[in-house]
């Protein structure tokens, strides 16, 4: 189901990685920790109640200054279904109460409009790409800012 191309065709990655890659990249996620120690990797699985089966993922980089990068990919077989909505709400109070996350920041493929659609939804508010603070905004990308209480 993540190996669909339409998963990729907004992301900075050419698409599914081999399996040894694959593999090597979630054992450094597993760490949950950069390796400076400086940033909590967190990675939830979205799975449907009903049948367990995976239908995506929300991730965040949490920084020690109480922001985080926040991010989701969710299989197409699940778009428009409110599936992505419900994880990461369940994702932002999660950075909320337990991690301390004070400001989440995200960005999204200017051409991607389900996920511009959905972080608008989720109280996300277009930032100025000079002013996102965890790196530069890719080309053709679009920066957004949401404050948590």
């Amino acid at each position: 189901m993540l190996a669909a191309p339409e998963i990729y065709a907004f992301l900075d990655e050419p698409g599914p990685l081999p399996f040894d890659q694959l593999y090597e990249r979630y054992r450094k996620l597993e760490t949950r920790r950069s390796s400076d120690g400086t940033q909590q990797w967190l990675n939830w699985v979205i799975r449907l109640e009903a049948t367990g089966q995976c239908a995506g993922f929300v991730q965040a980089t949490v920084h020690p200054d109480a922001t985080a990068g926040f991010a989701y990919v969710l299989a197409p077989a699940f778009w428009g279904r409110g599936i992505a909505h419900a994880a990461c709400v369940a994702a932002i109070e999660l950075l909320r109460g337990v991690y301390g996350v004070r400001a989440l920041y995200a960005t999204a493929d200017a051409r991607n409009a389900r996920s511009i659609n959905l972080l608008l939804r989720l109280g996300f508010a277009p930032l100025d790409r000079r002013a996102y603070p965890h790196g530069e905004v890719a080309e053709g990308d679009r920066a957004f800012a949401k404050q948590l209480r």
